[in-house]
C-alpha cells in the first residue's frame, strides 16, 4: 500500500458506545486514499474490541495503537498518532464525533490547490443528546455578539502579518479546537508542534502555535465535522479545581515560553501580554462556570496551596497571585 494522502487520527478513551459510529463515518468517505489511526488511551471498557471489529472493512487502512499508560486527555494520544502517521496531511476526529462523507476529499483538494499548512473550517454541525443534528456557527457565533460578516464565503488565505492574525484572534475569531482542521504533516514535524502533556486545554495551545507558525493558513466555508455534545465526558472525570489550576499554569507558561522565541512578540510585547491575558480570561471563565457553587474560601485555599508548589516557576506564581485577588474568581 502506498503512502496515504490523509491520516485521520482518533484519540480514544472509553468510547465503546460511539467509536463504531465514528469509524463508520470515516469508512463512508467518498475520498478513499486515507489511513485511520485510533490511539487508545488505556480504555477500561470494550472500546478496543469495538474498533477491532471494523478492521476487515478498512482493507489495512485502520491501525489501532495504544499509549503506555493513561494520560487523562486526548493530547498524548494525538501526538502518538502524528508520530505514527504516514499521510501528507493529518486531521483529527474525536472518538464520539463524525466526519461528513465529503470532508476528506475537500480537505485534500483545498490543501493541494492552495499548498496550505493549515485548513480551518469555520462551521460544524452539532449532534445533541436528543439525537438531533443542528446547524451551528463555530466560536465566532457562539462567543461573540458581533455579526457573522467575518465568515468567508470562499477559501481565504490569512495574511502573513501576525498583527492582523492576532487582532482577529484576540476577538475570539479563530476556533481553537483541532477537529474541523487539516494540517500538513511536515509543517507540524518541522516546527515541532505537538500537544502539551496536560489533561485538557491542550487544543488551545496546539492551535495557537499553528496560527503563529503557518505560512499559509487557509480559512474555508466548508463543513467537515459533526460534533456530538454529551453531558458527561470521560476527559473530565477526576477533574478538580486544583488540577485545573495546575493545567492552566502549565499551559500559560508553555505559551509564554513559546512566544519568547517568536520575533514578532519580541518586537510587540503588548501583543504578548494580550495573548496571555486572553488565555487567562478564557480558562478562568471556564472555572467560574464549573465551580460557581464552590465557596470562595475553598477556592482561595486551593490557590494558596498551589503557590507552594515547588515545581511552579515565577511566572506561574505571578499568574496565580494575580487571580488569587481577582474578585471574579473569589467572589460570586
Amino acid at each position: 500500500m502506498s503512502e496515504p494522502k490523509i491520516s485521520v487520527i482518533i484519540p480514544m478513551y472509553n468510547a465503546e458506545k460511539f467509536i463504531r459510529q465514528t469509524l463508520i463515518s470515516v469508512l463512508a468517505s467518498k475520498f478513499k486514499d486515507y489511513e485511520v489511526l485510533v490511539v487508545d488511551d488505556c480504555s477500561t471498557d470494550s472500546s478496543v474490541a469495538e474498533a477491532e471489529k471494523l478492521l476487515p472493512h478498512f482493507d489495512g487502512r485502520l491501525k489501532i495503537l495504544s499509549t503506555e499508560k493513561n494520560s487523562g486527555g486526548p493530547g498524548i494520544p494525538r501526538n502518538v498518532g502524528i508520530k505514527n502517521s504516514a499521510g501528507k496531511y493529518v486531521t483529527f476526529v474525536d472518538n464520539d464525533d463524525f466526519l461528513l462523507p465529503t470532508a476528506l476529499g475537500e480537505f485534500f483538494e483545498l490543501a493541494e490547490n492552495f499548498q496550505a499548512d493549515v485548513i480551518h473550517t469555520e462551521k460544524c454541525l452539532i449532534f445533541n443528546d436528543r439525537g438531533k443534528v443542528d446547524f451551528t456557527w463555530d466560536e465566532v457565533g457562539v462567543q461573540s455578539d458581533e455579526p457573522h460578516d467575518e465568515f468567508v464565503d470562499v477559501p481565504f488565505m490569512e495574511s502573513k502579518k501576525l498583527d492582523e492574525r492576532f487582532r482577529r484572534y484576540l476577538r475570539g475569531k479563530f476556533f481553537w479546537l483541532p477537529w474541523g482542521k487539516c494540517f500538513r504533516r511536515d509543517f507540524l514535524l518541522e516546527n515541532k508542534i505537538e500537544f502539551p502533556q496536560v489533561r485538557f486545554s491542550e487544543d488551545m495551545d496546539f492551535c495557537f502555535k499553528c496560527l503563529c507558525l503557518a505560512k499559509k493558513y487557509l480559512r474555508v466555508p466548508n463543513i467537515a465535522n459533526v460534533h456530538r455534545v454529551i453531558q458527561s465526558s470521560a476527559s473530565m472525570k477526576g477533574y478538580s479545581l486544583k488540577i485545573s489550576l495546575e493545567v492552566i499554569t502549565k499551559i500559560l507558561v508553555d505559551i509564554d515560553e513559546f512566544m519568547s522565541g517568536i520575533k514578532f512578540f519580541k518586537r510587540e510585547p503588548n501583543y504578548r501580554q494580550a495573548v496571555l491575558k486572553f488565555f487567562e480570561d478564557k480558562h478562568f471563565s471556564f472555572e467560574e462556570n464549573r465551580f460557581r457553587n464552590v465557596p470562595p474560601y475553598e477556592v482561595e485555599k486551593i490557590f494558596r496551596d498551589e503557590l507552594q508548589n515547588a515545581a511552579l516557576n515565577q511566572h506561574g506564581k505571578n499568574i496565580l497571585t494575580a487571580y488569587l485577588y481577582d474578585k471574579r474568581i473569589l467572589t460570586r
